[in-house]
């Protein structure tokens, strides 16, 4: 035999013995866990490991599992370390093992890993290179454990400082060690599991509001809960004593019983409702669902059973569908009202009164409705069953219904439910008579309301004691009573309607003014004879259209118009009003004053209908033009007069700038002949002062023209506090002769006023001079008048002060705003009347107050300029 023959057959051997090794110890192995504790299977787990460690000569062997089921994160469940080697657990606890996808999808398909050394390993493999170089590893491999089908994890084998080389052979021994580990955890997490689920099924069952019993075929119980205890009144060893059937009524023990015997392996369930007698002798309804449990032969060997209270429920069903009934049936009866003509509606109204009556057991049923003083009601239409007596004529008419007792509870809006007429009032004692005659024992009346007003009731009368009338059917009942109301008033309205249209028809043609009725949705305009007429066009043509009407307004009031209706149309106003020229068939302008209102929306608020009139007011504008050139004329002549008593004061203050003028003037000639440098640029100097005091002279005329001339009225911005010293400057020669000190205190920024500017500056001339005139100079010699501007409410104010003897006592301050009356021994009292006219035309307010330390103050309010709003 060669050597190399005899090292064969030695390798051979010694592969021999190492299988057969490794064979007994994985049979020791799994037999010991056979039997092994779940609480020991941890410890055994690690105590394999040891053994596989030994025998294999490796350095380390560990369970790693992983922790999401996205196999993201892992950890180190079980390790054993040889002697002198360290433990890594620490290190790999809920390790990211996204960078190490390569080994993770290799045992995730099913591979083994097997690394002889970790400088071999393939480039997508760097993270884990770099992990085994962090660790020590030197070689390893690693196979996939799956727990029910599922990779969950590895069983891994390392060395760290060699190379180690697993044949085939040893791998495979190697996946029955990673067997050996998996059943053993699974059976640990199976039975934790099973642990949890039954502490969690106990738990469940005992705080279940629902009623469970475990029970046999004999009907001994072997289980109840906290909830069927409680159900029954009884603790829990009372109700373990009594048989399953004890509880259940007599009438449905037998159907129970077939019930239960119907049960089979392929139908273990089945539910049902039966009725249960308590402790109290109460009955009940529950529902139970019962599951049998079978043994090999098929016998049943344990029911439980899962029952729940639906008393409620099986009373509200049979109401429900009781309801439903009714909601049909008063469904069926409103939709032939719909479109029935006025001439039918009483007769269907009292076949749906039987309808209803016999469907709630009635035999008698009828709305009653008040008069408009609601002090009677009367019967308006009534149904009665064959064979009951007729309702007397003296039961049809019900007087006094603001002292019947029926009342309060009707426009309370309950209805009034009598079972017994002996549940009726003392004093209804009467009506209790009554009813006996005609043969009703109980009845229904529910109130009829029409617009929140209550206008009646509805009733059903039975010949039955006893009648259950529910809350639901009695707002059944008042919804149909409503029904019937609104047909019976809708035909009464049709017929008002069709006499109030003819009333109507009557009325316009007799107004003067032309009326409009507008069509908004189709743009048509229906017209009165007297509105065409007012404008000249020919009877009959009653159709005009939006554009026909817009076309012949003037084109510079079209923009107003059409703006304020667009208003109207939003809301924003409650009547549409306004003046404008129209283009009569003349061809001239006539002056129209429409009204008008939107009568008919939609849910949506948009406009459908208006109404309204048309007046020709040509002669009441035209007079009012010629009035408002008599008061402009008047105004003016009123300038006139003011400034003819301070013509001195002007002819004063014109001078000062023209004596000055000369003067500069003698003082310029003097400064050219003296022919020198300096004397050319004083002259320079001189002719600027001169042209000055020209300008000054040329602008206090020119104020002065400005104010005295006639002019039409021009509204526009002004600055009020310009105005203001502006009049004070031209009133100030008549302050100093009078040796009276004016003060101003002028808000600044003043907003702009909108107005008439020199009419504006009348008003405060005349208040200003009125203020001059009133002071009587004291013995300290102080006259004094204060002019303040500020804003007020968004308004711009003035106050005119002054410290004279103010108005005689006992006098009222508004009667010097009256024309003729005056103060002055020589006025005419006209200044403060053209002032409040000049005022309300603005659009403000003019006021005098007394002082308290002595003198008046006239006040007065005037529009601004609005604000710009930005965006």
């Amino acid at each position: 035999m060669s050597t190399s023959t005899h090292s064969d057959i030695s390798a051979l051997s010694r592969h021999s013995e190492y299988r057969s090794g490794f064979e007994q110890l994985l049979t020791s192995l799994s037999t010991r866990f056979i039997n092994l504790p779940i609480e020991a299977i941890d410890g055994g787990i690690v105590a394999a490991l040891s053994k596989i460690g030994q025998f294999t000569g490796v350095d380390r062997c560990f369970v790693y599992q992983y922790v999401d089921e996205a196999k993201a994160i892992g950890r180190m469940t079980h390790e054993w370390c040889a002697p002198g080697a360290p433990s890594i657990q620490h290190r790999v606890q809920h390790l990211d093992l996204e960078p190490l996808s390569w080994a993770v999808d290799q045992l995730a398909a099913g591979k083994v890993i097997h690394v002889s050394d970790s400088r071999e390993l393939p480039e997508q493999a760097a993270a884990l290179r770099e992990l085994y170089d962090s660790l020590g590893v030197r070689s390893a491999v690693y196979l996939p454990l799956s727990f029910k089908s599922e990779a969950r994890g590895m069983l891994g084998f390392s060395c760290i400082n060699q190379k180690k080389v697993w044949s085939e052979d040893s791998i495979n021994l190697l996946r029955v060690v990673g067997e050996i580990v998996v059943n053993a955890v699974d059976r640990k997490n199976d039975y934790l599991q099973l642990k949890v689920s039954k502490e969690r099924y106990e738990s469940v069952i005992e705080d279940q509001t629902d009623l469970i019993v475990r029970w046999k075929p004999d009907g001994t119980q072997t289980f109840v809960n906290d909830a069927a205890c409680r159900f029954l009144n009884l603790s829990r060893e009372e109700a373990l004593q009594l048989n399953v059937f004890d509880p259940i009524h007599p009438d449905d023990v037998q159907a129970v019983r077939h019930k239960i015997a119907s049960l089979t392996v392929d139908q273990p369930s089945i539910t049902d409702e039966h009725r249960v007698i308590r402790r109290d002798g109460s009955l009940a309804w529950l529902e139970w669902s019962d599951r049998a449990l079978f043994d090999e032969s098929g016998n049943v060997i344990e029911l439980q059973s899962v029952g729940r209270d639906v008393t409620a429920q099986k009373q509200a069903r049979e109401e429900l569908e009781y309801r439903r009934e009714l909601e049909r049936l008063i469904l069926g009866i409103t939709s032939r009202f719909i479109h029935l003509p006025p001439g039918q509606l009483e007769q269907e109204i009292v076949d749906a009164l039987q309808l209803v009556a016999e469907f709630v057991g009635g035999q008698r049923s009828y709305i009653f409705l008040f008069d408009e003083s609601r002090t009677t009601a009367s019967l308006s239409l009534e149904w009665v069953a064959e064979g009951c007596p007729e309702t007397p004529a003296h039961l049809k008419l019900i007087p006094n219904l603001e002292r019947d007792w029926s009342m309060q509870l009707l426009e309370q809006g309950q209805p009034i439910s009598i079972s017994n007429l002996d549940a009726l009032p003392p004093n209804a004692m009467p009506l209790r008579n009554e009813f006996s005659k005609i043969d009703v024992a109980s009845f229904i009346l529910v109130p009829i309301f029409l617009n929140e007003q209550l206008i009646g009731f509805m009733g059903i009368s039975s010949r039955h004691p006893g009648e259950r009338w529910t809350p639901e059917s009695a707002s059944i009942l008042q919804l149909v009573g409503e029904v019937f109301a609104n047909a019976l008033m809708r035909k009464s309205a049709e017929q008002a309607l069709a006499a109030s249209e003819e009333r109507l028809r009557l009325t316009i043609d007799a107004v003067a003014d032309g009326f409009h009725d507008w069509n908004i949705a189709s743009s048509q305009i229906y017209v009165s004879d007297h509105w065409l007429a007012s404008r000249n066009l020919p009877a009959g043509s009653k159709q005009w259209t939006v554009k026909d009407w817009q076309a012949s307004i003037h084109p510079d009031d079209q923009s107003e118009v059409m703006e304020r209706l667009a208003d109207h149309f939003d809301g924003k106003t409650e009547v549409f009003e306004c003046e404008y020229r129209w283009k009569a068939r003349d061809d001239n302008w006539q002056w129209i004053l429409t009204r008008g209102r939107v009568i008919e929306r939609t849910s949506n608020g948009d406009a459908v209908r208006m109404v309204g009139v048309d007046r020709d007011i040509t002669e009441q504008v035209t007079s009012r033009q010629r009035l408002r050139e008599a008061e402009e004329h008047l105004v003016h002549l009123a300038r006139v007069a003011t400034m003819g008593e301070v013509v001195a004061g002007i002819a004063h203050e014109v001078n000062q700038p023209l004596h000055a003028a000369a003067t500069f003037a003698t003082a310029l000639g003097t400064a050219l002949e003296s022919g020198e440098e300096e004397g050319r640029d004083r002259a320079v100097q001189i002719a600027g002062k001169i042209s000055g005091q020209i300008n000054r002279a040329a602008d206090i005329i020119r104020r002065l023209r400005e104010f005295t001339r006639p002019q039409r009225v021009n509204m526009a911005r002004f600055d009020l506090n310009n105005v203001v010293r502006e009049t004070a400057e031209m009133l100030a020669f008549e302050a100093q002769r009078k040796r009276i000190r004016v003060e101003l205190d002028l808000y600044e920024p003043l907003p702009g006023v909108i107005g008439d500017r020199v009419q504006i500056q009348q008003v405060v001339v005349n208040l200003l001079r009125n203020a001059f005139e009133a002071i009587d100079i004291d013995d300290d010699g102080s006259p004094r008048v204060i002019v303040r501007t500020k804003l007020e409410e968004s308004r711009a104010r003035l106050d005119i002060e002054d410290n004279g003897p103010g108005i005689e006592p006992g006098r009222e301050l508004e009667q010097l705003f009256n024309a003729f009356v005056t103060t002055k021994d020589d006025g005419m009292g006209m200044g403060l009347a053209l002032c409040r006219t000049i005022v309300a035309r603005h659009h403000g307010k003019i006021w005098g107050d007394s002082n308290q330390a002595g003198g008046m103050t006239f006040s007065l309010l005037l529009p601004v300029e609005p604000e710009k709003r930005s965006g």
